[in-house]
């Protein structure tokens, strides 16, 4: 790739690269609401309550910060990421009328469940893969492209209440129909996903959703509430690359078309959260993906100030529902690594040659590394 003439300035971005995205992504383009559903807002969202969110870019360290947290009193228990907040804004995107209109009548509530995957009911399908004892083959690192994970973790499927998730929203099926507003919706979506799981009734960040990538998303929710805090892990490109190429193109060597995918997906990616952090900045924490590594305890440390917790040492030992896990990563692992934070994607045998990467790179993590904790 050849090296940039023009320096990299934030101020020069206008709008984000998710409001005119390639026509292979263009479901995940940023929506222009037609509807007073989507344009209203409540002062009422949450009301007393706070809530979680854990979004950076794809491959970034998003269910390392959830690992991490998952232990804490503080913050609400979650099994995995749900891919309902994708996948409403994404169906908006083809047809809103259309899909206000399911809302409005809609009979079954599948409809909406089979939103907490890519056009799969996730957690009905890992409730299932529980109950017959069956680990599926791949994870969240590892799922082939255009796949849905229904497990987030390597060699583990958490122990979930499906039957409470989907009962509790057959009952608000009425309420469903009646919301004036999207956040109206989204919270009795909230209160389905803590059906899943384990109740922490004094914990201060009642609700936590994990989705990676949701630009759009974030700029939209961040709008209409101040009772949403996102963290946002980001990670050197070098070290992304072989995560994501051994994820999507099967390979742990550094190939032009390779290169040239993921270098637009990480900057796009990367600008966007950045646009995001300057025009929310109370609201957006980022973290370094290497400071979780290689210094999880100040950087838990860190992430406790940020959030108004309490440190904990619980904090150390990544779990999920409090199940020790061996994270996600791209490369399978062995039970050694379990209950621990591993700094192998990080090492010295991923060489990456440093005269394909841009000028604009070491400009754009500069910035990134200015606004991380």
């Amino acid at each position: 790739m050849k090296k940039n003439i023009k320096k990299f300035n934030l101020n020069n971005f206008k709008t984000p690269f998710c409001s005119k995205e390639k026509k292979k992504f263009k479901r995940y383009e940023t929506v222009n609401f037609k509807s007073s559903f989507f344009k209203n807002s409540t002062k009422n969202f949450c009301k007393n309550k706070k809530v979680l969110i854990i979004s950076g870019p794809a491959r970034n360290g998003n269910h390392i910060v959830m690992s991490m947290l998952d232990g804490h009193h503080d913050v609400a228990f979650l099994p995995g990421e749900d891919f309902l907040l994708r996948e409403f804004f994404s169906k908006a995107k083809e047809n809103e009328k259309k899909l206000l209109s399911n809302i409005k009548n809609v009979k079954d509530i599948k409809f909406f469940t089979n939103m907490s995957g890519a056009y799969v009911d996730k957690w009905k399908s890992s409730d299932e893969f529980f109950r017959k004892k069956v680990i599926p083959k791949f994870w969240s690192g590892q799922q082939p492209e255009n796949k849905s994970h229904i497990v987030d973790f390597q060699d583990i499927v958490p122990k979930i209440n499906y039957k409470s998730y989907f009962n509790f929203l057959s009952s608000k099926i009425n309420n469903i129909r009646n919301s004036k507003n999207f956040m109206e919706f989204f919270e009795i979506y909230l209160n389905a996903l803590n059906k899943l799981v384990p109740e922490k009734k004094h914990a201060k960040y009642k609700h936590l959703y994990v989705y990676s990538g949701m630009r759009r998303e974030l700029f939209y929710i961040l709008e209409k509430t101040e009772n949403v805090i996102c963290i946002s892990p980001i990670r050197k490109f070098e070290s992304f690359y072989f995560s994501y190429a051994k994820s999507r193109f099967s390979t742990n060597t550094v190939k032009q078309r390779a290169f040239n995918e993921l270098w637009d997906h990480w900057r796009h990616k990367t600008i966007d959260y950045l646009l995001l952090k300057k025009k929310y900045p109370n609201k957006i924490i980022f973290v370094k993906f290497e400071d979780l590594l290689r210094r999880p305890e100040l950087t838990a440390k860190k992430l406790c100030k940020k959030l108004k917790i309490k440190f904990s040492k619980k904090l150390l030992i990544p779990t999920l529902l409090e199940k020790k896990v061996k994270g996600n990563s791209s490369f399978k692992k062995s039970d050694k690594y379990k209950g621990k934070f591993y700094q192998d994607s990080l090492d010295s045998q991923f060489r990456f040659p440093k005269e394909m990467l841009p000028d604009e790179y070491y400009e754009i993590y500069a910035e990134v590394s200015k606004n991380c904790i």
